[in-house]
Order: C-alpha cells, then sequence, then structure tokens
C-alpha cells in the first residue's frame, strides 16, 4: 500500500497550496522541494520584487513629496538595507508557509525529486537517496530563466529576475531587454531609486497582454521616473567591455546602439521540468499538457503551475495555487475543474496596472456589440487628495443588461481595486448592480461605479461620457 496518498514534487505557490488544502482535507501527503519552500514566487519572485518596489517607491515619495509640504534634505538609498529588509520579509514568508505544513501534517522532503513512475518519486537528500510511493502525484516543478538566443547575450552576464534583487548598488545606466511584467517591474524599481532605465521591447507594446489605454497611462507616467521603452526594438547582440555593456539592436528597422553597466533580462520565464524529462508526457511549445482537472497524458500524475502548457494559466501564482486545489480535489475523487474565464492579472509598476476579463477586441469577437467606458482617476477626489491622477479605469459590458466582461485599471492601488471587479464579474454583475452598491467616499474603488455609470449614461463627476 502507497505510503502517501498524494506527493508533490516542488514546492512554489501550486504545491505547497496543493499540500496545505490535501493536508486540510486528511490526505497523507509528502511535498518534495529542493530548496526554500515558496517557489519563485516566494523566494526570487513575486514577494520579494514587491517588497523593493515598496521600498523605492517610499524613497520615490519621500524625495519628490515638495507638493505635500515634505522636504527631505540629503535623501539617499541604501540598497543594502532595503535587500535586508526583503530578505527578512522572504524569511518570514517561508517560515509561515512551513508552520502551517507542518500543522496539516503533511511532509516536507529536502532535496532534489525525480519522477521515476507514476506512484514514485526518488529524492537525492543530504543524507542519502530517499523513495516516496504515492497513489497519485502532483508535478509543480515551475519555471526557469529563458536566454533568449541572441549573439553574446551569455558572456555579457545578464542579470535576472533573481541576481538582480541582490545587486550591492544599483547601476548608473541599465538597459532591459524585454518590457513584459518582469522588466517593467523591476525597471520601475531601479529607475526610482536613480538608474536610467532603457527597455527594448520587441513586440510594438510592452505588457503585450495589457489594454493599450492602459499602457499609455503607465508609459507616461514612468518616463518622469527615468525609465524609458523602445518599441518594436530587436536585440541583435549583446557585447560586455570591461564595466561597460553596449547592447544593440535594430528599432522599426534602423540599427542603435545602447550602453550601459548592467543588462537585465525582462522577457520572461520558460517551463522548468526537471526531475520529469523521462516522465513521457505528452507537451506542447509551453510545457506539459494538461486538462481541466490538471490530469497530464500519464494515469495518475497531475501538473500545476508554471510547468504546464496551457497559456491561459499565464505564469501566475494564484492560477497555480488555484489549480493545486482542483487537482488535489480530483485526486480525492471530487467534481472539480479550472475555470479561467475570471482571472485577475496585475502588474506591480508605479502606477500599477490590473485586470480582469476580456479586452475590448475580444469582447467584440465573443459578443459582437460592445460598450467600453471609461473613468479617469484626474475626476476622483481620492487620486487627487494623494497627488497620483495618472489612472484610469475602464469597463468593457456586453448585452442589453450591460453585464460586465472585462475591467481594465492603471492608477495608485490597482492590485487592490481590481478584487472587486473580479468578484463582480463571478458573480456575473451589470452596470446596474454596481452602480446600486454604495461606495465609500472618498476612495480610488469609487472609479469602479463612476465608470458603470458612464457605462449607462448617467455619468455623475465626468462632463461628457465617452464610449
Amino acid at each position: 500500500m502507497a505510503e502517501y496518498d498524494i506527493a508533490i514534487l516542488g514546492g512554489g505557490p501550486g504545491g505547497y497550496v496543493a499540500a496545505l488544502h490535501a493536508g486540510a482535507k486528511g490526505a497523507r501527503v509528502a511535498l518534495v522541494e529542493r530548496d526554500r519552500v515558496g517557489g519563485t514566487c516566494v523566494t526570487v519572485g513575486c514577494i520579494p520584487s514587491k517588497a523593493l518596489l515598496d521600498s523605492s517607491h517610499a524613497y520615490w515619495i519621500a524625495t519628490h513629496g515638495e507638493e505635500h509640504g515634505v522636504h527631505v534634505d540629503g535623501a539617499r538609498f541604501d540598497l543594502a538595507k532595503a535587500v535586508a529588509r526583503k530578505d527578512a520579509v522572504v524569511k518570514q514568508n517561508v517560515s509561515g508557509v512551513e508552520l502551517l505544513l507542518k500543522g496539516r501534517k503533511a511532509e516536507l522532503v529536502k532535496g532534489e525529486g525525480t519522477l521515476v513512475s507514476p506512484t514514485q518519486i526518488r529524492v537525492r537528500t543530504a543524507s542519502g537517496d530517499q523513495t516516496i510511493d504515492a497513489k497519485a502525484i502532483i508535478v509543480a516543478t515551475g519555471s526557469k530563466v529563458g536566454l533568449p538566443p541572441i549573439n553574446g547575450l551569455a558572456d555579457a552576464k545578464p542579470l535576472d529576475n533573481a541576481s538582480a534583487l541582490a545587486l550591492a548598488e544599483p547601476p548608473k545606466r541599465l538597459i532591459v531587454i524585454g518590457g513584459g511584467v518582469v522588466g517593467l517591474e523591476l525597471g520601475t524599481f531601479f529607475a526610482e531609486v536613480g538608474s536610467a532605465v532603457t527597455v527594448l521591447e520587441m513586440l510594438p507594446q510592452p505588457i503585450a497582454f495589457a489594454d493599450a489605454d492602459l499602457v499609455r497611462i503607465l508609459l507616461r507616467a514612468l518616463e518622469p521616473r527615468g525609465l524609458r521603452v523602445r518599441v518594436n526594438a530587436k536585440v541583435t547582440e549583446v557585447r560586455r567591455t570591461g564595466a561597460v555593456v553596449s547592447v544593440s539592436a535594430e528599432i522599426d528597422g534602423k540599427p542603435e546602439t545602447f550602453e550601459g553597466d548592467q543588462v537585465l533580462l525582462g522577457a520572461g520565464r520558460v517551463a522548468n521540468l526537471s526531475g520529469v524529462e523521462q516522465a513521457g508526457f505528452a507537451t506542447n511549445k509551453l510545457g506539459i499538457t494538461i486538462d481541466e482537472r490538471m490530469r497530464t497524458s500519464v494515469k495518475g500524475v497531475y501538473a500545476i503551475g508554471d510547468c504546464i502548457g496551457d497559456p491561459r494559466a499565464a505564469k501566475l501564482a494564484h492560477v497555480a495555487s488555484t489549480q493545486g486545489e482542483v487537482a488535489v480535489d480530483t485526486i480525492l475523487g471530487e467534481d472539480a475543474a479550472m475555470d479561467y474565464e475570471v482571472v485577475p492579472n496585475v502588474v506591480y509598476t508605479h502606477p500599477e496596472v490590473a485586470q480582469v476579463g476580456l479586452t475590448e477586441a475580444q469582447a467584440k469577437e465573443r459578443h459582437g456589440e460592445v460598450k467600453v467606458a471609461r473613468f479617469s482617476f484626474k475626476a476622483s477626489g481620492r487620486a487627487l487628495a494623494l497627488g497620483e491622477t495618472d489612472g484610469l479605469t475602464k469597463l468593457v459590458v456586453a448585452g442589453k443588461d450591460q453585464r460586465i466582461v472585462g475591467v481594465h485599471i492603471v492608477g495608485p492601488q490597482a492590485s487592490e481595486l481590481i478584487a472587486e471587479a473580479t468578484l463582480a464579474m463571478k458573480l456575473e454583475a451589470t452596470t446596474e448592480d454596481v452602480i446600486a452598491t454604495i461606495h465609500a467616499h472618498p476612495t480610488l474603488a469609487e472609479t469602479f461605479r463612476e465608470a458603470a455609470l458612464v457605462a449607462a449614461g448617467r455619468a455623475i463627476h465626468t462632463a461628457q461620457p465617452r464610449s
């Protein structure tokens, strides 16, 4: 008889949540992790990058607070101290997860795991090899940095999301290859602490999945902070000569060269299939192929998180966690399946970008005639009080009842504002439902109701409805 009901390979936000969920349901669980629990998200991604972004934002406000009557003479940013704070935040998160696992009686096995059969994981630990037998296995091996095939890039020793968060001093000039989430978030951090940041994005727009209206506002707000984005920029070569790194690119077909002290890979990550290469999974170019219940092509083996090949997952920690719950519920015989219709996505730049549901173009393709309503943060009393009016709340509604099918927000605290929109969409709310909900004043959340009023043709705090 198998020693465990479920064994999980990888302790990131998908793997450890699956372990906690299974433990809460009384299953016997083993969680295999070669490093610290929490994975990329907790240890070198989501949590540490946000800790540093909060530090850089505090510095930016302190040094640009004249309008608030704040004058700070001789201010300086101590990167080493900010990194130490970041490390403390990470340590606390990791310790918290380990404590939760212990409380749920989920066994944490530290070591390098290899899937050797649909019911067995071999783990190389500090004290020798160990074999874990389980009735079902969940693969949650996450992602790794992807190195684009650019001439000279590897020799130039580029920074990635982990090494960039461990620098002793911010570079005076930073070149970022790729204007995705990683590139713009880390670019924002370094720009706010004094680096001159140039982002080279191959596509016509950075953060390709985001609404174009939001991206325009974001880029306009980032430029005064010292971050410039060049689009349609295909990087062709990277060379390091001493302390200087030069990046050659073709921008709209014309060659240009950029010089900096460091170059950062901001183009994202790829599936990590380490330990499962010989498992015989059906795969695609993105990773392991799974169905809506997280089942792989190998019976009894499930896969979740960044290692899977479903583009709807978008390498989001909260999606991986939900997938972990679905996989566990399926293993335990419950009727569970992933639903990707209402998934929020956030970019933690300053201002933040957040969206859920369909873009305007996607909504037109699916629903035909749709209506779009916008409300500018410039008309928000709370945004004016904050001194942060670079923002917009945009609603996409469909049908005679004006059901909300997409919400797009750029502005301060957009990461928090999107939660109401996500709940509204999950409950299939209409603009009238939002309008009938009293919102506290003054708050940024009011912009959601104001946009709904615009969609309904009853705008209050904007002079001219726009659709």
